[in-house]
């Protein structure tokens, strides 16, 4: 692709981690980049070896130690991937990126959300590091330039 091939298709690429989505939506001919930092907390790091008394009894009920702040960061993650969700019109053809689980949450609750609209957008779902704005920008040019996927019949 050079730098003077232009498209006419419009569409939305969204990079997303559990500390910020970049929304990067194409329209006549131009990028619009957009930031959202999320409240998601992050996850709680090993301590390493922690001693315990002997004499304690282990396996005891309830939430383990290292669990009990997960029930909130699961709540503020679904909460943050439902906003990025709701970020995306109908009409938009999609480019999710980024890293890990929260790509995937993104990915599910789109598709949840077509399935009950009865709506067929293209949404593409890729791994991704980090990126910068022009390779942001760059990576939705070259998805909304390549070709269509064919589906054979028959």
């Amino acid at each position: 692709m050079t730098s003077n091939e232009t498209t006419d298709r419009e569409g939305v690429l969204v990079w997303v981690d559990a500390r910020e989505s970049v929304i990067v939506r194409w329209a006549g001919g131009e990028a619009a980049i957009e930031r959202r930092l999320s409240d998601v907390p992050p996850r709680r790091r090993s301590t390493g070896h922690v001693r315990h008394d002997p004499r304690t009894r282990h396996g005891g009920g309830g939430a383990a130690p290292h669990d009990a702040g997960e029930g909130r960061r699961i709540e503020h993650l679904n909460r943050f991937v439902d906003r990025i969700a709701a970020e995306v019109t109908e009409d938009d053809d999609i480019l999710l990126i980024g890293s890990g689980q929260v790509r995937e949450l993104v990915a599910s609750r789109l598709r949840e959300a077509d399935l009950q609209a009865h709506r067929n957008r293209q949404l593409t779902v890729d791994p991704a590091g980090r990126l910068t704005d022009p390779q942001l920008v760059a990576r939705l040019r070259a998805h909304l330039l390549a070709s269509p996927e064919r589906i054979a019949v028959g």
